[in-house]
């Protein structure tokens, strides 16, 4: 096992952030886990996760009336709650946003790749580790399972992959998996999580207030070239969703449709720094939501010039509440690939054509042999 790594620093508004998040789903997990709906409303704030900020703001809100409001009333004077805070409400809510929309601006915690790991330890204390319930109550939810490509598979923690996930979906909810210890897939594979391991994400998830905290809370850094070699360079492994926004526009359920054929990036990498590719297939996650494809064309012309992408959908009753199907999670036997005799040099892009056949036919294989007649698409 690896020296664990000091964490990466960010912003002090970062962090207070991020602890009034904890704080607001670790109220939600103590209130709803008694009522058996904590599955249900965890996956809502999932589904909902670009809104992330809203459910947040309303707890928070609940907390500063009903336990800071009169604490202040006791404390400071009577009336202070409602002289210092009501009274002028707009302005600190129009200044906390116009602060925290620079913060998300300016900051470039994302570009760090030392010490970019999980954050949210339960041995930090009991709200952490009520919000980390929370959160796990998604996978109870989505009654996600994994399956190893055999029964005795092992990955060596001394190894360095690239975990490569399929399909997007609306929301590539594989990729939770990997945030930390303690999720399905690291009972099965041990030492993984937690271990030098970090996703990649758009630059544009690390500018927006509320989504942003959530990423660098989990071990997320920018998906921009230059940060993915340093993270490479520096032996960590990473999982990323080959197919990013592009596929997230075209998914349709009861299907699979992957945009694989010309992503040549992720192979690039692999065979730069050696690392092992290991195909991850989640079956059911394009069926989580009902998809449109009205005004195709424009959306993915924004996408494609702007990297903007806008896909249509809804989950149960019109929500962002995910349909209730299973997702089942296959991991693939990682597909090795020759050392470089340079760390970190371009390879021949016949070596690069050669191993994205290779790894595409890894997962045609892997997608039939565990998903009896499901239509697969890769364009």
């Amino acid at each position: 096992m690896m020296p664990k790594q000091k964490l990466r620093r960010i912003p002090l508004l970062t962090e207070v952030n991020i602890f009034f998040i904890n704080l607001a789903f670790a109220a939600l997990h103590v209130i709803l886990k008694p009522t058996g709906l904590e599955p249900l409303v965890s996956a809502l704030v999932v589904g909902n996760l670009f809104g992330l900020i809203l459910p947040c703001f309303g707890v928070i809100a609940l907390l500063f009336h009903f336990i800071v409001g009169p604490l202040m009333n006791t404390f400071l004077f009577p009336q202070a709650y409602e002289t210092i805070i009501l009274e002028y409400k707009y302005y600190w809510i129009g200044g906390l946003l116009i602060v925290n929309i620079a913060v998300a601006l300016l900051d470039n915690s994302h570009l760090v790749v030392e010490g970019a790991d999980y954050r949210l330890h339960a041995s930090k204390g009991p709200i952490v580790n009520a919000s980390n319930q929370f959160w796990e109550a998604t996978f109870d939810y989505l009654q996600m399972t994994v399956v190893p490509w055999k029964q005795d598979a092992i990955l060596s923690v001394d190894r360095q992959y690239i975990f490569a996930c399929h399909p997007h979906g609306i929301h590539c909810t594989p990729l939770a998996l990997f945030h930390c210890k303690g999720t399905p897939f690291d009972k099965l594979f041990p030492g993984i999580c937690e271990n030098k391991l970090s996703g990649l994400a758009a630059s544009v998830v690390f500018r927006l207030p509320g989504v942003r905290e959530f990423f660098l809370s989990l071990p997320y850094i920018d998906a921009s070239r230059h940060v993915v070699e340093a993270a490479l360079e520096a032996d960590r492994s990473i999982f990323v969703c080959t197919g990013s926004g592009e596929e997230s526009l075209l998914t349709k359920q009861g299907e699979d449709t992957l945009v694989l054929s010309k992503r040549k990036g992720f192979i690039r990498l692999a065979l730069s720094y050696g690392c092992d590719i290991v195909p991850i297939f989640g079956v059911g996650n394009s069926d989580l939501f009902k998809t449109y494809s009205w005004g195709m064309n424009v959306r993915m012309w924004l996408q494609k010039r702007l990297h903007v992408s806008i896909p249509i959908f809804h989950g149960r009753f019109l929500t962002p509440l995910p349909y209730r199907y299973p997702v089942t999670v296959l991991v693939g036997e990682p597909l090795t690939v020759p050392k470089p005799r340079v760390r970190g040099e371009k390879p021949d892009e016949l070596v690069v054509e050669k191993y994205l056949k290779m790894y595409i036919e890894r997962v045609k294989e892997l997608h039939k042999n565990h998903t009896h007649g499901r239509k697969l698409q890769i364009i």
